[in-house]
């Protein structure tokens, strides 16, 4: 018997594993791949993550690795830049941007150091219920072996399309919709290589750009374009790439003289969603339990959040009753809930990339030509300065009813909460 089963040993289970682990408790950690494969990311490790992993001790390993430290932003909206450097969150002034077998693989070894027992490539194929409540796992180990394995609770680390969430019927509660299709790929020989992170968004064509350097001498380039074009993208990406860089020659000159040094990758499907995110048993963390679109890269920080969030509420409560835990999950999904939906409302806010009118770019240029607007409003994209001091509140209330609006039309019904 486990105190805590966790499928999925990415960036939400392996640090919730190795935070349990610290505790005291005894925790099985498995997943379906390899320990520190790479897998479709975002890259993009925000302050607010990066402050978790400075507070857990594992900040200095990503630093070790030569990681970009990105402290310089720009947001180039139709041709108009907004340079800036967002304020420190908690001790931390830069974002990070490691390749994701790095940083994977940095998390699970912490985990299994602080005494998780971890399985790689272990197939989970079935829940355990007793009562409707879920006790356990069976599941295939990399050599085929068939095993049963329970634990007081089962957490489903494994990704939007969470296998634990399918099993236990986890509702969403908020389906805000899908606008974009991304896709990406890593260059050598950028020209201008720096630790800056530039976004380009041009409205009118709904599309957007992300540049920034990685580890390995490389820079990513991470396009975004209306989810009603995904076929015709996905049916030749080197054609898509080139013809939407042309709408921004400063970055199309800069890709031409690299050398691209992957295939594309990414994914048609920008789901932006919260699941209900506890139940008898079971809980989910990650993307599992919230995914958004990747135009504001807050995947990795969330998923950070959720394992220190479930991991606070568990280790208080293993003590206690099984109802008891069923109480600290309750409590984990309202908490995250809280924290995680205004950034949520803004990501779609930003997804759907509304044609600028003449009158929104003026106000757009003139907080660029602000520096303390400029940076607060790029601090709000980072996370490191809260919305509600970047926006009125009647702009926080704009974001939040297009949510209710775009799930109405999802879903048909009003929202819940957890």
């Amino acid at each position: 018997m486990y105190d805590a089963i966790i499928i999925g040993a990415r960036c939400g289970g392996s640090p919730l594993a190795m935070l349990l682990a610290r505790a005291g408790l005894n925790v099985l950690l498995v997943d379906r791949m390899r320990f520190g494969s790479d897998i479709v990311s975002t890259h993009f490790l925000k302050r607010t993550g990066a402050s978790l992993l400075q507070k857990w001790g594992l900040l200095d390993a990503i630093r070790g690795l030569q990681t970009p430290e990105i402290r310089k932003l720009t947001f180039n909206l139709d041709g108009v830049s907004m340079n800036g450097v967002a304020p420190a969150y908690d001790g931390v002034d830069a974002e990070f941007t490691p390749r994701r077998f790095y940083l994977d693989k940095i998390l699970v070894d912490a985990a299994i150091e602080a005494g998780a027992e971890a399985r790689e490539k272990f197939h989970v194929n079935k829940l355990i219920f007793d009562n409707n409540r879920v006790v356990g796992i069976v599941g295939k180990d990399e050599n085929g072996r068939t095993l049963t394995e329970r634990a007081r609770i089962v957490v489903g680390a494994d990704g939007i399309n969470s296998f634990v969430a399918k099993e236990v019927k986890a509702e969403f509660f908020i389906d805000a919709g899908t606008y974009n299709s991304g896709f990406y790929a890593y260059y050598s020989g950028m020209p201008g290589r720096r630790d800056a992170v530039t976004l380009y968004v041009r409205s009118q064509q709904r599309l957007a750009y992300i540049t920034f350097p990685t580890n390995d001498a490389l820079d990513v380039v991470f396009l975004f374009w209306p989810s009603a074009e995904a076929d015709i993208v996905r049916a030749d990406l080197e054609k898509a790439f080139g013809n939407s860089l042309r709408a921004v020659p400063e970055l199309e000159t800069r890709v031409s003289a690299a050398n691209r040094e992957s295939p594309f990758a990414g994914t048609h499907r920008l789901a932006n969603f919260f699941r209900f995110a506890h139940g008898p048993g079971w809980a989910l963390v990650g993307d599992a339990a919230l995914h958004r679109d990747p135009i504001t890269a807050e995947g990795i920080s969330n998923a950070f959040c959720h394992a220190e969030i479930l991991a606070d509420e568990l280790i208080r409560a293993f003590d206690e009753h099984s109802s008891t835990l069923d109480e600290a999950a309750a409590s984990y999904d309202r908490r995250q809930f809280k924290r995680l939906k205004p950034m949520f409302d803004y990501t779609v806010h930003q997804a759907m990339i509304r044609p600028s009118t003449p009158q929104s770019l003026t106000r757009f240029s003139q907080a660029a030509a602000d520096p303390d607007l400029s940076n607060r409003f790029l601090g709000a994209f980072i996370g490191s300065v809260p919305l509600d001091v970047a926006f009125k509140d009647e702009v926080l209330q704009g974001f939040a009813a297009r949510v209710q609006q775009a799930n109405d039309k999802q879903q048909g019904r009003k929202l819940k909460t957890p």
